[in-house]
């Protein structure tokens, strides 16, 4: 214990009187005392502090492995210091700097694995992490009395529990993420498998289409269907409108004004140089009046300039 305050008084700069009140927790006293003492042990507390953050920093971004890596290699340190100092290590927990320091330490990393847990973690997992933590509680409840016989402080039984429940909360989050990681990688497996299946259809489906065999014909099968349509769709109207009302037997009426078009759908095949023009807007009147609906087709030929229509009644 003695090898102890004279490390801490040489790395701190420490006087005999300034030892006491720091290993008491009263950093007020200290503060009187020497303000340059406590400003130096704020700055180490405050190191301290930015080294948990910086691995609370690491584990989140790191993958599962990573994450593993990481606590075994923090609670390795801890235990190594534990065996350090193993001769001593009941007395240096029993002072409050020690409690400090560590609980909040240990409470920093349980915190942010609980965070952790509940945000990307499974109904499962949750119900895992709640007996990890309700274990962990009802155990010190359970053996605080006899721990208190051996000599054990509540201080120093809370400190083990919270070092348990951060290191055991920490290989669960680690667990989360492995089950992350395997979720991502067999979604990108079957992305690309996808992708593959996408690929050999494509391939499948241009080796079955009709290969243009001059330039006009490739020249067509580029051209977008739409705007070949646009090309002739005034004339197309036109001539089907009229080899459309030719076609049909008896009194009719048409059922749009006469500067609509009467057809509203169309088809393009631009190899064979054919417009397929559909419509239903017509109406067939018999002799008592009864209206019904038509249907008429028309193909127009835009090399020819020929139009054949076709009229079906529509079904009721």
């Amino acid at each position: 214990m003695e090898n102890l305050q004279e490390t801490i008084k040489a790395k701190l700069l420490l006087s005999d009187e300034d030892v006491e009140p720091l290993l008491n927790g009263d950093f007020k006293t200290l503060f009187v005392q020497n303000k340059e003492a406590a400003v130096r042990v704020g700055i180490a507390f405050g190191c301290g502090l930015i080294c948990i953050l910086l691995f609370l920093s690491l584990f989140s971004v790191f993958g599962a492995f990573g994450k593993v890596f990481l606590t075994l290699l923090f609670f390795g340190a801890v235990g190594a210091l534990c065996f350090l100092f193993k001769s001593n290590l009941l007395k240096i927990t029993q002072y409050p700097i020690c409690f400090y320091f560590w609980t909040c330490v240990f409470g920093l990393i349980t915190l942010s694995m609980f965070s952790g847990i509940s945000s990307q973690g499974s109904l499962l997992s949750k119900l895992l992490m709640l007996l990890i933590l309700g274990g962990i509680g009802g155990g010190v409840y359970t053996v605080r009395q006899r721990a208190a016989d051996f000599g054990f402080s509540m201080r120093q039984i809370i400190l083990v529990s919270l070092t348990a429940a951060s290191f055991l909360l920490s290989l669960q989050v680690a667990a989360i993420q492995f089950s992350i990681d395997s979720e991502i990688e067999m979604a990108q497996k079957r992305s690309e498998l996808r992708r593959l299946r996408d690929a050999e259809q494509m391939q499948r489906n241009n080796a079955s289409t009709k290969v243009c065999s001059s330039e006009e014909e490739c020249r067509k099968m580029n051209m977008k269907k739409n705007s070949y349509y646009a090309q002739y769709e005034e004339t197309a109207q036109d001539l089907c409108e009229n080899a459309t009302a030719k076609e049909i037997s008896g009194r009719f009426e048409w059922t749009v004004s006469a500067k609509d078009y009467k057809f509203n759908k169309y088809e393009v095949d631009v190899l064979k140089d054919e417009i397929t023009l559909f419509g239903d807007r017509a109406q067939l009147i018999a002799n008592d009046g009864t209206r019904t609906k038509i249907m008429y087709t028309c193909r127009y030929n835009t090399k020819k300039k020929t139009a054949i229509a076709s009229v079906v009644p529509a079904k009721p």
